[in-house]
């Protein structure tokens, strides 16, 4: 029988001597493993993997023996059988080094064929590298004709698990080329695009491809009508007529063609409840002056009342004035009260979280600035970083206590470890407790310990940690400002910079211009309206000169009271479609299930000349 040039690689699978894959997509040649390395290969767990049914019922070992006594184009084919038969055996480097080979030395034919099951294997070994540079390396023009409609529901079911929408509407965008009516890859780039940025989604809309520009702008209308449905209604129409290209609204999926039609609340009297005759009233009166510059252009009357009254007066008040909406309380205590109150029958914007001793009601919504948001964007953006080993270094306070608390859960549960926490409890204990994160008095220790030994001075540079690649700073603005340079100029010189994240908690508005050389290089969670971004530039500009001295904190609940009065209108279509966002001040506004609506907000860095927004996956 004539060699074949694929037969090193079919005796090297038949012996299960298999080299491990390549780092990258790109193969390098196949090398025999070592016998000791044998053993370690056949015992590695067999991950659950799911792949298309093989044509045949034959195991990897069996097409293997068949390859044997073919050549060729047949031999190729046995090849692959092989490769799948492999992955679907959990064998999993066995396969990715048949689809290495096979894409070097093969007929161009076969290497066509080899590119999908070849993404399904480097998908069940889940090394992310390895996936996205295939994702560059191979166009989807490259792909069986057969295989590309496959390849690229996997694809963008890769991207929307790594929750990176923006990479995920192009692969959906993709995918709607091949199958513009396929109604289940309709609704899941309109959740992913509900994911998106305001800047990313305003640069979709400036998009080459016309079916790009027309989902975006769908989405943008729905975000700016959204309660207004007479309005909706009419620019779906105009919306229509200018995208003819893509499916009629009617074909839509039913979760969009609902949107145009939920009736939303549409409340003439809102109460507002707040604790005015209280050690709260400057608190409740940023909120109060939210609230009225939210509703300066809306018809709805606003009836200002003290939560501080009892649930009878205040039920009997709303009834007098015909109350169809509440907005408030905002202290724990009364909204535990009027939440579990079986005589509460208003639909309610709580102003602060629902805990566990209230049930889930459709008519009653929960908004909070919540800290515990932050701290979930931070891990999901860490998962985002490729960040492995995260340090979290928290002031000890209750407030720092609950953001610990959460990113540990979050990275728990990513990860299936527990970040490693230490605790700053004073201004004194600073120094030892960064010196105790970062190794580095044991480096000094050793330095100084030859010296001892030698009895000369050793001009040597203390070492850091190398394992971290991050740290996630919960600090207020006085503590990271100190903190921070002191990270700085710990880290050992001949390392890498050390990215240190932060939350609001260590944002301070009034010091921008005055610390960023200190803060260089922080980013941070914030809110949109404390970064003064463009589209609040206006508002901003006529807030500050009603109130040019008001408190930070102040501030922040007069974007509250803002957000509170925008979102009573969309409650109800969010309800419906749980993705679409409330951009407000305080961030992307969504809804849960349980009636908790969560925040997203922007990222902000300091560099040398600005504080920067940073655009997120």
């Amino acid at each position: 029988m004539k060699s074949s040039k694929l037969k090193p690689l079919f005796l090297l699978t038949a012996s299960l001597a298999l080299t491990a894959c390549s780092s990258t997509p790109a193969p390098a040649p196949v090398k025999a493993v070592q016998p000791e390395l044998k053993a370690k290969v056949e015992a590695q767990p067999e991950p659950d993997v799911e792949v298309a049914p093989l044509t045949q019922s034959l195991s990897a070992s069996e097409f293997l023996q068949q390859a044997e006594q073919s050549q060729g184009t047949e031999q190729q084919q046995e090849l692959l059988q092989a490769a799948r038969a492999n992955l679907q055996q959990g064998q999993v480097d066995q396969a990715l080094a048949i689809h290495q080979v096979l894409q070097q030395q093969a007929d161009s034919s076969i290497m066509q064929q080899n590119l999908l099951p070849w993404f399904e294997a480097l998908l069940a070994k889940g090394q992310h590298q390895d996936i996205q540079q295939f994702i560059q390396q191979f166009p989807l023009n490259q792909f069986h004709v057969a295989d590309q409609q496959l390849y690229l529901q996997k694809q963008a079911q890769y991207w929307t698990e790594r929750q990176e929408p923006k990479k995920a509407v192009a692969a959906y965008l993709q995918l709607l080329q091949l199958v513009p009516t396929d109604q289940s890859s309709q609704l899941a780039l309109w959740q992913q695009l509900g994911l998106l940025t305001p800047q990313q989604l305003q640069q979709l809309t400036q998009d080459k491809e016309k079916a790009a520009q027309g989902w975006a702008s769908l989405l943008q209308i729905h975000q700016r009508l959204l309660g207004d449905l007479p309005a909706l209604q009419a620019e779906l129409q105009n919306w229509q007529s200018s995208f003819s290209n893509l499916p009629a609204l009617a074909q839509l999926p039913a979760e969009i063609q609902q949107l145009s039609q939920v009736q939303g609340y549409n409340p003439q009297t809102i109460a507002v409840l707040l604790p005015f005759n209280s050690n709260f009233r400057q608190h409740a009166e940023a909120i109060q002056q939210g609230l009225l510059a939210a509703s300066v252009n809306h018809p709805a009357r606003l009836l200002f009342l003290d939560s501080t009254s009892s649930p009878a007066d205040l039920k009997l008040q709303m009834q007098q004035q015909q109350v169809e909406f509440v907005i408030g309380p905002l202290l724990k205590e009364q909204v535990d009260s009027l939440a579990n109150d079986p005589d509460w029958t208003w639909p309610t914007l709580f102003l602060n979280s629902r805990t566990e001793q209230i049930a889930p009601s459709e008519q009653k919504y929960y908004f909070a600035l919540s800290v515990e948001d932050e701290a979930h964007q931070m891990a999901q953006w860490f998962q985002h970083k490729g960040y492995k080993q995260p340090v979290l270094m928290a002031s000890r306070n209750p407030l720092s206590q609950r953001m610990v608390n959460q990113f540990s859960r979050d990275w728990q549960q990513i990860t299936g470890k527990a970040p490693e926490t230490y605790w700053v409890t004073d201004m004194a204990s600073m120094e030892s407790t960064i010196k105790q994160l970062l190794e580095t008095a044991a480096s000094e220790q050793r330095i100084q310990e030859i010296e001892r030994l030698s009895g000369q001075d050793v001009r040597a540079e203390t070492h850091s940690r190398q394992d971290i690649d991050a740290i996630y700073l919960l600090a207020d603005p006085a503590q990271t400002r100190m903190l921070k340079p002191f990270i700085d100029v710990s880290v050992a010189p001949a390392a890498i910079s050390l990215p240190i994240y932060a939350s609001s908690r260590s944002h301070q508005k009034s010091a921008e211009l005055t610390d960023r050389r200190d803060l260089l290089n922080l980013t941070f969670t914030e809110m949109p309206w404390m970064l003064s971004q463009q589209q609040q530039q206006a508002l901003r500009e006529q807030y500050n000169t009603l109130f040019p001295q008001q408190d930070e904190t102040l501030q922040r609940l007069f974007a509250m009271g803002f957000d509170a009065f925008q979102l009573v209108f969309k409650l109800k279509q969010q309800q419906q479609f749980p993705a679409l966002p409330h951009r407000g001040l305080t961030g992307d506004l969504r809804l849960a299930a349980d009636g908790q609506i969560q925040r997203q907000l922007t990222l902000g860095k300091y560099s040398k000349t600005s504080l920067q927004s940073l655009d997120q996956p």
